[in-house]
């Protein structure tokens, strides 16, 4: 089984699974003066959130799942000892690579220390985009052409390929020099998982022998805002010729309704009553793929909550803010688990999103204090 390719909610079902195997599952605490030590007193969205194992039929049971390349510890906190994906519980997960020791209380002590946590990314995020950016052979092409990206490399090719991540931007030039001294160069600014990024041509067309209309045709998501290197915002540029023959340099800026955008900048040359214009056309193929690797899931951590009408909210079905965090306070050892493994007491704090899996919604989960009880094999 390869647990990259597989969601940690559906890791979570076997966790159920297994679990439900076990005779007559028991929370932690073995006496009862102990059976408050295990809770959640915080703020789910608005309502205040006070929960304690022992405290109306709740219980807190810790398990360690192991696949082909993570370990998993988990703490089930459920009504009468129901860890098989039913309401109300909460399961906490913690992520390690398999075993580098012979010492699982070393690998344990590895994953949960003290400090903060990474929180597992969503899937969103953990998307990796191909792709390529290609040109096809223009006018005056008898010179040289390039790409350059934003960090200054640049390719002699008609092509370009990068694979990069989610909600990343991506700035990229494409430009073209004819020994004729016709230039062309269009730089674009898109985020991989737009379908039809904002590209745009130019369209002259000689009104009279006087006039050179330039018209600017835009791809990408309307509407769109427009604006030339002279301040102008409208769609057509007029502009008066002196000569019958002249080179116009043209520059304007395509920003369409997602941000996405494009510059252009080229020359259009007017001889008599013809009028050239290097032209390129631009095509663009993004292909999404889900990174699962190991650096996605070692040492981080995830919530799932489901609530009593079974709808299920998480910690990574959508994007975490910058400002959320998850930190481990105090680890002490506690005694043995239901299934006769080292247990330990856990004290936790945590501020972020939980999103709703069926609607998107999403609420914050304000913990000021955690405690839940993990184990080791």
């Amino acid at each position: 089984m390869d647990v990259y390719k597989i969601s940690p909610y559906i890791l979570l079902v076997v966790i159920g699974l297994l679990v439900s195997c076990v005779k007559d599952p028991q929370d932690i605490p073995g006496s009862s003066e102990k059976d408050e030590i295990f809770g959640l007193q915080g703020y789910f969205g608005n309502e205040p959130l006070n929960i304690a194992a022992g405290i109306n039929q709740w219980t807190n049971l810790p398990v360690v799942l192991q696949g082909d390349s993570l370990l998993i510890y988990t703490s089930v906190f459920s009504q009468n000892g129901c860890v098989d994906q039913c309401p109300s519980s909460w399961t906490f997960n913690f992520y390690q690579a398999l075993p580098a020791t012979n010492d699982p209380a070393v690998d344990f002590n590895n994953t949960i220390q003290v400090g903060e946590k990474e929180i597992l990314s969503s899937e969103s995020e953990r998307k990796r985009f191909d792709v390529l950016l290609s040109t096809h052979p223009g006018l005056f092409i008898n010179g040289y052409s390039f790409w350059e990206d934003s960090n200054g490399s640049s390719s002699f090719f008609h092509e370009y390929q990068s694979t990069v991540g989610f909600e990343e931007i991506i700035n990229v030039c494409f430009q073209s020099q004819a020994y004729t001294g016709c230039a062309y160069k269009q730089c674009i600014s898109f985020e991989p998982v737009t379908e039809v990024p904002c590209l745009l041509r130019i369209e002259p067309k000689l009104e009279n022998p006087r006039y050179l209309n330039l018209k600017v045709i835009p791809t990408g998501t309307a509407p769109f805002q427009v604006l030339w290197s002279n301040g102008a915002t409208t769609q057509n540029r007029v502009i008066a010729l002196q000569d019958s023959v002249a080179e116009v340099f043209a520059d304007v800026l395509v920003t369409d309704a997602l941000g996405n955008s494009s510059r252009l900048s080229q020359t259009i040359r007017v001889q008599n009553s013809s009028v050239d214009a290097c032209y390129f056309p631009i095509s663009l193929t993004s292909t999404p793929t889900l990174d699962a690797s190991l650096g996605n899931f070692e040492n981080r951590v995830a919530i799932q909550y489901i609530d009593d009408v079974g709808e299920v909210w998480s910690s990574s079905a959508g994007i975490q803010p910058d400002q959320s965090q998850w930190i481990i306070q105090d680890k002490i050892y506690y005694g043995i688990s239901p299934f006769g493994e080292d247990a330990y007491q856990v004290d936790m704090t945590a501020n972020l999103l939980l999103f709703n899996e069926n609607t998107g919604e999403q609420k914050v989960f304000n913990v000021q204090q955690m405690i839940l009880a993990l184990s080791h094999p």
